[in-house]
């Protein structure tokens, strides 16, 4: 009995730790978008040595059968051995219409400018990736918390709507004993039912709504609330450096590298080559097997004189780079703009919150007033039903500045690079 009352206890503290808001954005870490985030970093980090492997050596295998009109050398043969072996045909001569070649070759890049440069343009988009990362885990932050915010308002508009049902229903009663008694026309009591048939509509979809939102927060989390967790605030935004704006900057610095590279395509390079070559084949004077051996090595310098695809490339790099350029001026502008109108609108909010707050208790008084008036017939019902549209409208004014509000501060968040985590509980 104690083991099953103590796996009951660990169930419901596993709920109650699945449906807080630190604990759904922790899973944003394990779901499927951080791990595709995850692979372009990678792919990134990739496509850096992908650059840097141009500067190792390459070494290949080669063979083959090679057949000729005329009798073809097996290996370069100085003149004075040449003599001796036309002079004596029982030497086999090492020249053959079919000849049989294995062998080893290798390139190694000693010097290209344009790689180092491209190395380094690698390395700003690697990390331009990794800021990406964060970045996105952040937006997603923002979204499942701005999502928590607007089910928290729909949840307690329905719970206004319901109370003031309550309060209609309750009030009801005593108007069935009015019309009983004569004191009352039947038809207050239609106008009453009428309201409340207007709530459950009202309230029906406000339940479609939820149902969107606590799908769209299972799509990122995984998980399937049942309602809302709370929210409060932790720590502040911390303001600074637009964080948004990291990987759009290393993009332009990578774009810059990359103009720089197609510029540096006119430097010479300088490269390392050899090759060993094996052949085998019958002596075309006598038919004498023959196998020769004979290798090459070499350093090499390559200046391009002339080569209109090189410059139409450096053109490209530079529209390029002229691209990313406007569009990270663009966003930046457009970010400080959304930065301050946001810090604006949250001051803003925390006084219309105050005042709705103040607004809802008034109506509440008034509402408490009008029901007596109501009772002792000083008031008609459409007058008493106003009361209660005004209560109803206050409440909902102050969760929708109150959803607005964590909306904003989680766009702040995002645009300052700050992990949600750390602002919310």
């Amino acid at each position: 009995m104690k083991h099953k009352l103590l796996l009951v206890c660990m169930a419901a503290t596993l709920q109650l730790q699945a449906t807080s808001i630190t604990s759904l954005l922790s899973t944003l870490e394990k779901r499927p978008e951080q791990r595709l985030d995850a692979l372009d970093v990678e792919k990134s980090a990739l496509g850096k040595q992908a650059i840097a492997d141009k500067l190792m050596p390459t070494v290949n295998l080669y063979g083959g059968y090679e057949i000729y009109s005329s009798p073809n050398g097996l290996l370069p043969v100085v003149p004075n051995e040449l003599i001796g072996m036309v002079k004596d045909q029982s030497v086999g001569q090492p020249f053959s219409k079919h000849i049989f070649r294995e062998g080893v070759n290798f390139t190694w890049p000693l010097f290209v400018k344009s790689i180092y440069t491209l190395e380094d343009k690698a390395e700003l988009l690697n990390l331009a990736a990794n800021e990406k990362k964060k970045l996105n885990f952040i937006q997603r932050e923002a979204v499942v918390v701005g999502s928590v915010a607007q089910l928290r308002y729909l949840e307690s508009l329905k719970a206004s709507l319901a109370a003031k049902k309550r309060s209609i229903l309750q009030t009801g009663v005593s108007t069935k004993m009015k019309v009983k008694e004569g004191r009352a026309p039947q038809s207050v009591l239609f106008v009453l039912q009428s309201n409340v048939n207007s709530l459950e509509i009202a309230m029906n979809s406000i339940d479609q709504n939820i149902n969107l939102i606590i799908s769209k927060i299972e799509m990122l989390t995984g998980i399937a609330l049942r309602q809302s967790p709370p929210i409060r605030m932790k720590h502040s935004v911390q303001k600074g450096e637009i964080f948004a704006l990291k990987p759009l900057q290393k993009k332009v610095k990578a774009s810059k590298k990359g103009m720089q590279a197609a510029d540096e395509a006119y430097i010479p390079s300088i490269v390392t080559k050899g090759n060993y070559t094996y052949s085998q084949a019958d002596a075309y004077n006598n038919d004498k097997s023959l196998r020769e051996s004979f290798g090459t090595a070499g350093i090499y310098i390559s200046m391009p004189l002339f080569d209109s695809s090189r410059s139409t490339a450096s053109q490209q790099a530079k529209v390029a780079y002229l691209q990313e350029k406007t569009h990270l001026d663009q966003t930046a502008h457009a970010l400080k703009v959304q930065a301050k109108q946001l810090e604006r609108e949250i001051r803003l909010l925390k006084k219309s919150v105050a005042l709705a707050q103040k607004s809802v208790s008034d109506q509440k008084r008034l509402l408490k007033i009008a029901k007596v008036s109501l009772a002792n017939e000083t008031i008609t019902q459409e007058e008493y039903l106003r009361y209660e549209d005004a209560v109803a409208d206050a409440k909902a004014v102050l969760y929708k500045a109150e959803a607005q509000k964590w909306q904003d501060i989680a766009q702040i968040a995002v645009i300052y690079g700050n992990d949600l985590r750390r602002i919310v509980k």
